[in-house]
Protein backbone atom coordinates (compact mmCIF):
# COMPACT_ATOMS: atom_id res chain seq x y z
CA UNK A 1 0.00 0.00 0.00
CA UNK A 2 1.31 3.37 -1.19
CA UNK A 3 0.17 6.42 -1.35
CA UNK A 4 0.69 9.96 -2.76
CA UNK A 5 -0.27 13.56 -2.25
CA UNK A 6 -0.58 15.66 -5.31
CA UNK A 7 -2.65 18.57 -3.61
CA UNK A 8 -3.86 19.90 -0.15
CA UNK A 9 -6.79 21.65 -0.82
CA UNK A 10 -7.54 23.12 2.46
CA UNK A 11 -6.18 23.11 6.22
CA UNK A 12 -8.73 24.50 8.59
CA UNK A 13 -6.16 25.29 11.60
CA UNK A 14 -9.81 26.53 13.58
CA UNK A 15 -11.59 23.55 12.81
CA UNK A 16 -8.03 21.47 12.54
CA UNK A 17 -9.49 20.06 9.68
CA UNK A 18 -6.92 18.76 6.32
CA UNK A 19 -8.21 18.45 3.07
CA UNK A 20 -6.32 16.65 0.36
CA UNK A 21 -6.55 15.31 -2.71
CA UNK A 22 -4.23 11.84 -3.18
CA UNK A 23 -3.81 8.58 -5.11
CA UNK A 24 -3.43 5.27 -3.08
CA UNK A 25 -2.42 2.33 -4.83
CA UNK A 26 -3.00 -0.84 -3.20
CA UNK A 27 -0.68 -4.29 -4.13
CA UNK A 28 -1.61 -8.22 -2.84
CA UNK A 29 -1.54 -11.51 -4.47
CA UNK A 30 -4.27 -13.60 -4.69
CA UNK A 31 -3.52 -17.54 -5.65
CA UNK A 32 -7.23 -18.40 -7.12
CA UNK A 33 -6.13 -15.94 -9.57
CA UNK A 34 -3.41 -17.21 -11.35
CA UNK A 35 -2.81 -18.45 -14.82
CA UNK A 36 -0.71 -20.41 -17.31
CA UNK A 37 -0.17 -17.64 -20.27
CA UNK A 38 1.14 -20.16 -22.76
CA UNK A 39 -2.74 -21.61 -22.39
CA UNK A 40 -4.64 -18.41 -22.81
CA UNK A 41 -2.73 -16.91 -25.79
CA UNK A 42 0.40 -15.29 -24.03
CA UNK A 43 -1.68 -12.57 -22.25
CA UNK A 44 0.20 -11.25 -19.27
CA UNK A 45 -2.43 -9.28 -17.34
CA UNK A 46 -6.67 -8.63 -17.45
CA UNK A 47 -8.43 -6.06 -16.17
CA UNK A 48 -11.01 -6.26 -13.66
CA UNK A 49 -13.65 -4.70 -12.13
CA UNK A 50 -13.53 -4.46 -7.68
CA UNK A 51 -17.17 -6.30 -7.47
CA UNK A 52 -15.59 -9.37 -9.61
CA UNK A 53 -12.92 -10.00 -7.05
CA UNK A 54 -11.97 -10.50 -3.38
CA UNK A 55 -10.47 -7.07 -2.58
CA UNK A 56 -9.01 -5.39 0.76
CA UNK A 57 -11.80 -3.46 2.44
CA UNK A 58 -9.94 -0.36 4.01
CA UNK A 59 -11.20 2.66 5.69
CA UNK A 60 -9.34 5.96 6.85
CA UNK A 61 -9.81 5.90 10.52
CA UNK A 62 -9.09 9.47 11.24
CA UNK A 63 -11.33 10.55 8.29
CA UNK A 64 -14.44 13.50 8.63
CA UNK A 65 -16.46 12.62 5.65
CA UNK A 66 -18.04 9.58 3.81
CA UNK A 67 -15.44 8.77 1.62
CA UNK A 68 -12.21 8.08 3.33
CA UNK A 69 -15.05 5.46 5.10
CA UNK A 70 -14.79 3.06 2.05
CA UNK A 71 -11.00 3.13 0.61
CA UNK A 72 -11.65 1.08 -2.39
CA UNK A 73 -14.92 1.24 -4.31
CA UNK A 74 -16.00 -0.19 -7.73
CA UNK A 75 -16.62 3.93 -9.00
CA UNK A 76 -12.83 4.83 -8.33
CA UNK A 77 -11.06 2.11 -11.13
CA UNK A 78 -10.24 -1.33 -12.01
CA UNK A 79 -7.92 -3.85 -10.85
CA UNK A 80 -5.04 -4.64 -12.75
CA UNK A 81 -4.31 -9.02 -12.13
CA UNK A 82 -1.61 -10.36 -13.42
CA UNK A 83 -0.65 -14.41 -14.78
CA UNK A 84 1.14 -14.91 -11.13
CA UNK A 85 -2.13 -13.87 -9.36
CA UNK A 86 -0.90 -10.44 -8.34
CA UNK A 87 -3.52 -7.21 -8.13
CA UNK A 88 -2.77 -3.75 -8.16
CA UNK A 89 -5.37 -1.30 -7.80
CA UNK A 90 -4.77 2.84 -8.10
CA UNK A 91 -7.60 4.82 -6.67
CA UNK A 92 -7.92 8.06 -6.07
CA UNK A 93 -8.80 9.70 -2.79
CA UNK A 94 -10.51 13.41 -1.81
CA UNK A 95 -11.01 13.21 1.84
CA UNK A 96 -11.56 15.31 5.34
CA UNK A 97 -9.23 14.33 8.16
CA UNK A 98 -8.30 15.63 11.13
CA UNK A 99 -4.96 17.01 11.92
CA UNK A 100 -3.67 17.86 15.13
CA UNK A 101 -2.54 21.34 15.13
CA UNK A 102 0.01 22.80 17.41
CA UNK A 103 -0.02 26.58 17.62
CA UNK A 104 2.92 26.94 19.99
CA UNK A 105 5.65 28.54 17.50
CA UNK A 106 2.96 29.79 14.68
CA UNK A 107 3.65 31.69 12.43
CA UNK A 108 7.06 29.40 12.15
CA UNK A 109 5.05 26.07 13.32
CA UNK A 110 5.60 22.51 11.43
CA UNK A 111 2.87 20.60 11.45
CA UNK A 112 2.43 16.83 10.78
CA UNK A 113 -1.26 15.51 9.25
CA UNK A 114 -1.51 11.48 9.90
CA UNK A 115 -3.52 9.46 8.15
CA UNK A 116 -4.79 5.94 9.51
CA UNK A 117 -5.52 3.20 7.57
CA UNK A 118 -7.19 0.11 8.50
CA UNK A 119 -8.62 -3.29 7.79
CA UNK A 120 -12.54 -3.43 8.05
CA UNK A 121 -12.68 -6.29 10.54
CA UNK A 122 -10.15 -8.50 9.27
CA UNK A 123 -7.55 -9.74 12.07
CA UNK A 124 -3.70 -9.24 11.77
CA UNK A 125 -3.48 -12.98 11.16
CA UNK A 126 -5.63 -12.66 7.99
CA UNK A 127 -4.30 -9.25 6.46
CA UNK A 128 -0.96 -7.44 7.12
CA UNK A 129 -0.19 -4.04 5.44
CA UNK A 130 2.95 -3.12 4.30
CA UNK A 131 3.59 0.45 3.56
CA UNK A 132 5.29 2.50 0.93
CA UNK A 133 5.18 6.19 0.01
CA UNK A 134 6.63 8.31 -3.05
CA UNK A 135 7.65 11.75 -1.53
CA UNK A 136 9.47 12.46 -4.25
CA UNK A 137 6.33 12.42 -6.90
CA UNK A 138 4.27 14.53 -3.55
CA UNK A 139 3.44 17.83 -3.80
CA UNK A 140 0.92 20.19 -2.25
CA UNK A 141 0.51 23.51 -4.22
CA UNK A 142 0.28 25.88 -1.62
CA UNK A 143 1.84 29.21 -1.11
CA UNK A 144 1.22 29.02 3.15
CA UNK A 145 2.39 25.39 3.29
CA UNK A 146 5.37 23.19 1.64
CA UNK A 147 6.09 19.45 2.22
CA UNK A 148 8.91 18.53 4.33
CA UNK A 149 8.08 14.43 4.13
CA UNK A 150 5.58 12.22 3.55
CA UNK A 151 6.57 9.27 6.12
CA UNK A 152 4.97 6.06 6.25
CA UNK A 153 4.99 2.74 8.98
CA UNK A 154 2.87 -0.34 10.06
CA UNK A 155 1.65 -0.81 13.51
CA UNK A 156 -0.60 -2.80 15.39
CA UNK A 157 -3.56 -1.71 17.23
CA UNK A 158 -5.09 -4.09 19.91
CA UNK A 159 -8.60 -4.23 20.28
CA UNK A 160 -10.44 -5.66 23.57
CA UNK A 161 -13.70 -7.68 23.08
CA UNK A 162 -13.32 -7.98 19.69
CA UNK A 163 -15.79 -10.66 19.07
CA UNK A 164 -17.36 -12.85 21.69
CA UNK A 165 -14.97 -15.63 20.50
CA UNK A 166 -11.65 -13.26 20.38
CA UNK A 167 -11.43 -11.60 23.76
CA UNK A 168 -7.94 -9.74 22.16
CA UNK A 169 -7.68 -9.09 18.88
CA UNK A 170 -4.83 -7.12 16.66
CA UNK A 171 -5.52 -5.31 13.75
CA UNK A 172 -2.97 -4.23 11.10
CA UNK A 173 -2.73 -0.69 10.02
CA UNK A 174 -1.00 1.53 7.82
CA UNK A 175 0.48 5.12 8.94
CA UNK A 176 0.79 8.11 6.77
CA UNK A 177 2.11 10.83 7.86
CA UNK A 178 2.22 14.34 6.03
CA UNK A 179 4.95 16.96 7.55
CA UNK A 180 4.07 20.72 6.65
CA UNK A 181 6.21 23.71 7.21
CA UNK A 182 4.36 27.17 7.66
CA UNK A 183 5.90 30.27 5.46
CA UNK A 184 5.87 33.22 8.07
CA UNK A 185 6.64 35.91 5.13
CA UNK A 186 3.27 36.39 5.18
CA UNK A 187 2.23 36.90 9.10
CA UNK A 188 5.19 38.31 9.54
CA UNK A 189 4.09 41.13 7.16
CA UNK A 190 0.01 41.64 8.53
CA UNK A 191 1.08 40.32 11.77
CA UNK A 192 4.42 40.85 13.24
CA UNK A 193 5.96 44.30 12.20
CA UNK A 194 2.77 46.44 12.24
CA UNK A 195 2.05 45.28 16.07
CA UNK A 196 5.49 46.09 16.78
CA UNK A 197 5.16 49.21 14.87
CA UNK A 198 2.28 50.50 16.98
CA UNK A 199 3.43 49.25 20.18
CA UNK A 200 6.91 51.74 19.42
CA UNK A 201 4.77 54.48 18.50
CA UNK A 202 3.29 54.53 21.72
CA UNK A 203 6.02 56.20 22.72
CA UNK A 204 5.31 59.17 21.00
CA UNK A 205 2.73 59.94 23.41
CA UNK A 206 5.54 60.64 25.82
CA UNK A 207 7.93 63.55 23.71
CA UNK A 208 4.67 65.24 23.24
CA UNK A 209 4.51 68.03 25.50
CA UNK A 210 2.24 67.42 28.72
CA UNK A 211 0.19 70.68 27.53
CA UNK A 212 -0.63 69.41 24.17
CA UNK A 213 -4.13 68.12 23.27
CA UNK A 214 -3.08 64.86 21.68
CA UNK A 215 -1.81 62.54 23.64
CA UNK A 216 -4.51 60.65 25.51
CA UNK A 217 -5.89 60.70 21.40
CA UNK A 218 -2.98 59.17 19.95
CA UNK A 219 -2.11 56.64 23.08
CA UNK A 220 -6.23 55.39 22.36
CA UNK A 221 -5.77 54.79 18.70
CA UNK A 222 -2.49 52.63 19.74
CA UNK A 223 -4.55 50.71 21.71
CA UNK A 224 -7.12 50.22 19.09
CA UNK A 225 -5.02 49.25 16.17
CA UNK A 226 -3.42 46.55 18.50
CA UNK A 227 -7.03 45.28 19.29
CA UNK A 228 -7.86 44.47 15.52
CA UNK A 229 -4.64 42.55 15.63
CA UNK A 230 -5.99 40.21 18.16
CA UNK A 231 -9.16 40.01 16.52
CA UNK A 232 -6.97 38.72 13.53
CA UNK A 233 -5.42 36.26 15.77
CA UNK A 234 -8.70 34.93 17.12
CA UNK A 235 -10.12 34.00 14.00
CA UNK A 236 -6.68 31.77 12.57
CA UNK A 237 -5.68 30.07 15.81
CA UNK A 238 -7.81 26.78 16.73
CA UNK A 239 -9.77 28.00 19.84
CA UNK A 240 -8.74 24.89 21.93
CA UNK A 241 -5.14 24.25 21.97
CA UNK A 242 -2.93 22.65 24.68
CA UNK A 243 -0.38 25.08 24.42
CA UNK A 244 -1.16 28.98 24.10
CA UNK A 245 0.96 30.78 21.06
CA UNK A 246 3.79 32.45 21.71
CA UNK A 247 2.72 35.20 19.03
CA UNK A 248 -0.32 35.66 20.64
CA UNK A 249 1.19 36.18 23.91
CA UNK A 250 3.65 38.89 22.37
CA UNK A 251 0.50 40.31 21.25
CA UNK A 252 -1.45 40.37 24.46
CA UNK A 253 1.86 42.13 26.24
CA UNK A 254 2.02 44.90 23.71
CA UNK A 255 -1.79 45.67 24.18
CA UNK A 256 -0.96 46.00 27.97
CA UNK A 257 1.90 48.10 27.27
CA UNK A 258 -0.03 50.35 25.07
CA UNK A 259 -2.66 50.11 27.35
CA UNK A 260 -0.50 51.26 30.46
CA UNK A 261 0.61 54.70 28.01
CA UNK A 262 -2.49 56.07 28.59
CA UNK A 263 -2.97 56.18 32.94
CA UNK A 264 0.85 57.09 32.77
CA UNK A 265 0.23 59.77 30.13
CA UNK A 266 -2.64 60.82 32.58
CA UNK A 267 -1.01 61.02 35.80
CA UNK A 268 2.32 63.67 33.77
CA UNK A 269 -0.56 65.65 32.63
CA UNK A 270 -1.78 65.93 36.16
CA UNK A 271 1.45 66.72 37.80
CA UNK A 272 2.09 69.15 35.39
CA UNK A 273 -1.07 70.83 35.46
CA UNK A 274 -1.54 70.95 39.56
CA UNK A 275 -1.43 73.10 42.22
CA UNK A 276 0.63 71.20 44.64
CA UNK A 277 3.97 70.46 45.29
CA UNK A 278 4.46 66.76 44.37
CA UNK A 279 5.31 64.28 47.78
CA UNK A 280 8.76 63.79 46.30
CA UNK A 281 10.03 67.18 46.86
CA UNK A 282 9.80 67.35 49.94
CA UNK A 283 13.31 65.69 50.41
CA UNK A 284 16.32 67.16 49.55
CA UNK A 285 17.59 64.11 47.72
CA UNK A 286 14.88 63.23 45.46
CA UNK A 287 14.39 67.48 45.18
CA UNK A 288 17.70 67.80 43.44
CA UNK A 289 17.37 64.03 41.37
CA UNK A 290 14.05 65.14 40.03
CA UNK A 291 14.52 69.25 39.43
CA UNK A 292 18.08 69.06 38.82
CA UNK A 293 20.36 66.00 37.80
CA UNK A 294 17.77 63.86 35.49
CA UNK A 295 16.34 67.16 33.31
CA UNK A 296 20.17 67.20 32.64
CA UNK A 297 20.52 63.53 31.93
CA UNK A 298 17.71 63.60 29.96
CA UNK A 299 18.16 66.36 27.77
CA UNK A 300 15.59 68.54 29.27
CA UNK A 301 16.13 72.34 31.10
CA UNK A 302 17.07 71.98 34.66
CA UNK A 303 14.59 73.86 37.32
CA UNK A 304 17.74 76.05 37.97
CA UNK A 305 17.98 76.53 34.44
CA UNK A 306 14.24 77.53 33.88
CA UNK A 307 14.32 80.14 36.73
CA UNK A 308 17.58 81.80 35.28
CA UNK A 309 16.22 81.82 31.73
CA UNK A 310 13.08 83.89 33.27
CA UNK A 311 14.92 86.19 35.20
CA UNK A 312 17.50 86.78 32.39
CA UNK A 313 14.58 87.81 30.09
CA UNK A 314 13.76 90.01 32.96
CA UNK A 315 17.43 91.38 33.15
CA UNK A 316 16.68 91.93 29.10
CA UNK A 317 13.61 94.43 29.73
CA UNK A 318 15.73 98.23 29.62
CA UNK A 319 16.83 99.24 27.09
CA UNK A 320 20.78 99.47 27.81
CA UNK A 321 21.68 101.76 25.10
CA UNK A 322 19.89 104.66 26.98
CA UNK A 323 22.12 103.68 30.16
CA UNK A 324 25.46 105.90 30.46
CA UNK A 325 26.84 103.76 32.75
CA UNK A 326 29.67 101.31 31.88
CA UNK A 327 29.14 98.21 30.53
CA UNK A 328 30.29 96.96 33.98
CA UNK A 329 28.35 98.64 35.92
CA UNK A 330 25.05 97.62 33.13
CA UNK A 331 26.07 93.81 33.69
CA UNK A 332 25.95 94.47 37.57
CA UNK A 333 22.48 96.16 37.29
CA UNK A 334 20.82 93.47 34.63
CA UNK A 335 22.36 90.39 37.55
CA UNK A 336 20.50 92.45 39.91
CA UNK A 337 17.49 92.89 38.32
CA UNK A 338 17.62 88.97 37.48
CA UNK A 339 17.67 88.22 41.49
CA UNK A 340 15.10 90.60 42.26
CA UNK A 341 12.50 88.89 39.07
CA UNK A 342 13.57 85.57 41.08
CA UNK A 343 12.72 86.70 44.40
CA UNK A 344 9.81 88.93 43.13
CA UNK A 345 8.11 85.29 41.84
CA UNK A 346 5.40 83.98 43.93
CA UNK A 347 5.13 80.50 45.25
CA UNK A 348 3.25 79.29 42.68
CA UNK A 349 4.86 80.26 39.82
CA UNK A 350 7.85 78.57 40.97
CA UNK A 351 5.52 75.59 42.17
CA UNK A 352 4.10 75.22 38.35
CA UNK A 353 7.70 75.32 36.82
CA UNK A 354 8.61 72.65 39.40
CA UNK A 355 6.10 70.43 38.71
CA UNK A 356 6.53 70.85 34.71
CA UNK A 357 9.81 69.93 34.96
CA UNK A 358 8.97 66.56 37.56
CA UNK A 359 6.35 66.20 34.66
CA UNK A 360 9.14 66.07 31.60
CA UNK A 361 11.43 64.00 34.07
CA UNK A 362 8.71 61.45 34.11
CA UNK A 363 7.94 61.35 30.50
CA UNK A 364 11.57 60.94 29.62
CA UNK A 365 11.86 57.68 32.39
CA UNK A 366 8.60 56.37 31.16
CA UNK A 367 10.11 56.47 27.77
CA UNK A 368 13.08 54.41 29.22
CA UNK A 369 11.17 52.49 30.83
CA UNK A 370 9.11 51.21 28.01
CA UNK A 371 11.50 50.25 25.38
CA UNK A 372 13.48 48.41 28.16
CA UNK A 373 10.54 46.69 29.09
CA UNK A 374 9.42 46.11 25.13
CA UNK A 375 13.26 45.04 24.36
CA UNK A 376 13.56 42.45 27.23
CA UNK A 377 10.17 40.85 25.99
CA UNK A 378 11.13 41.18 22.39
CA UNK A 379 14.10 38.99 23.30
CA UNK A 380 12.34 36.63 25.32
CA UNK A 381 10.14 35.76 22.61
CA UNK A 382 12.54 35.39 20.08
CA UNK A 383 14.84 32.85 22.10
CA UNK A 384 11.16 31.04 22.73
CA UNK A 385 11.06 30.55 19.05
CA UNK A 386 14.47 29.54 18.61
CA UNK A 387 13.26 26.70 20.87
CA UNK A 388 11.18 25.08 18.22
CA UNK A 389 12.09 21.75 17.74
CA UNK A 390 9.70 21.29 14.82
CA UNK A 391 6.88 18.35 15.29
CA UNK A 392 5.86 17.98 18.02
CA UNK A 393 7.25 14.64 20.26
CA UNK A 394 3.92 13.22 20.67
CA UNK A 395 2.86 13.33 16.94
CA UNK A 396 6.52 11.81 16.12
CA UNK A 397 5.67 8.95 18.38
CA UNK A 398 2.19 8.51 16.50
CA UNK A 399 3.51 9.06 12.93
CA UNK A 400 6.80 7.31 13.51
CA UNK A 401 9.47 10.13 13.24
CA UNK A 402 12.75 10.08 14.42
CA UNK A 403 12.55 11.57 18.21
CA UNK A 404 15.17 14.73 18.59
Amino acid sequence: MSLQIYAMLDLNERDQVITTASWMRLRWRDPRLQWNTTEFGGVNYINMQVDEIWTPQLFIGNALDSDGLSVVSPDRGSIIVQADGAASLGTPLVQKTQCPINIRYFPFDTQACPFYVFPLNLLEERLHLFTTTNSEGSEINSREWSLVNLSNHGATQMYTDFSPDIPVGNISLGVFCLVLKRNPSHYIRILWLPSTVLCLMTCVTFVAPPDSGERISLGVSMVLGLTVFQLLIADILPTASEDSPILGTYLSVNFLMACLVLPVSLMNISIAFGDSRVFLLKYTLTRRLFLEYLPRMGGIPSYSQRISDLGKNAGEMPNINQVEDSSKDTAMKCESMKKIHQDRMSHAEKTKIELRTVALVMDRLAILGFLVAFLVYLLITLLAFMQNAGVHEDVRYTCGLPLE
